[in-house]
């Protein structure tokens, strides 16, 4: 496969790995303490650092077992992933009790903001999951070391879109971010479920049936 063939899969599936209802929320509640830019970027380079260590663990695990292993390992992987998207299903659907915003983030300061990024980014379950099923793609590519930095960047980046968005917004339009975040959150509170279920029933089924073609 080439790296011109690979990276429109990255961005289909670290689109889908964005998708993080969760995240988002966490991410506006704590722009809606004092000095929301702070707290934004602080948690967004404790979430990136947090998920690009893990893709750094999960590539050299991958490669290691691509060098050393046959092809349906891979299909395997796959059908191993899918497997835990279903399982994840039921940490999505559980009700949890839901917090007033401004009462999640009393007592802010720079290291706890620091590790309530790398602590959603460790629960955030769907988009875990999803991110190294890309990461497994990146390495089923046998591609040259710079082309899987390529895609590697690729797929963080997009995953991160969606709290890259609503931290665009608050640094570019501070007056209608406010109102306009505050809303989104409401949304998600509300759909944060039937998100999260569906991610996971997708690409669960797309990494079964992948899986099993190569072990078939």
């Amino acid at each position: 496969m080439r790296v011109n063939t690979l990276i429109p899969r990255m961005i289909l599936i670290g689109l889908a790995a964005s998708v993080s209802p969760v995240a988002v929320m966490v991410l506006i509640s704590l722009m809606t303490a004092k000095h929301p830019r702070k707290n934004a970027l602080l948690f967004l380079l404790s979430y990136t650092l947090t998920l690009a260590a893990i893709g750094v663990v999960f590539v050299v695990l991958f490669h290691a077992r691509s060098g050393a292993s046959n092809h349906k390992v891979g299909g395997y992987i796959d059908i191993g992933i899918g497997v835990l998207c279903l399982l994840a299903i039921p940490l999505a659907v559980r009700k949890r009790k839901e917090k007033p915003a401004t009462e999640e983030v009393k007592g802010l300061t720079v290291t706890r903001t620091l590790s309530i990024g790398a602590v959603t980014m460790f629960v955030n379950t769907s988009t875990l999951l999803i991110y190294i099923s890309g990461l497994h793609a990146i390495s089923d590519a046998r591609l040259h070391f710079a082309d899987d930095a390529v895609a590697f960047v690729i797929l963080t980046f997009v995953t991160l879109l969606t709290l890259l968005v609503p931290i665009f917004m608050e640094l570019a339009f501070p007056k209608i971010s406010e109102k306009a975040l505050a809303t989104l959150r409401v949304w998600l509170v509300k759909h944060q479920r039937i998100i999260s279920v569906g991610i996971l029933v997708i690409f669960a089924i797309y990494l079964l049936v992948k899986g099993i073609k190569s072990v078939v």
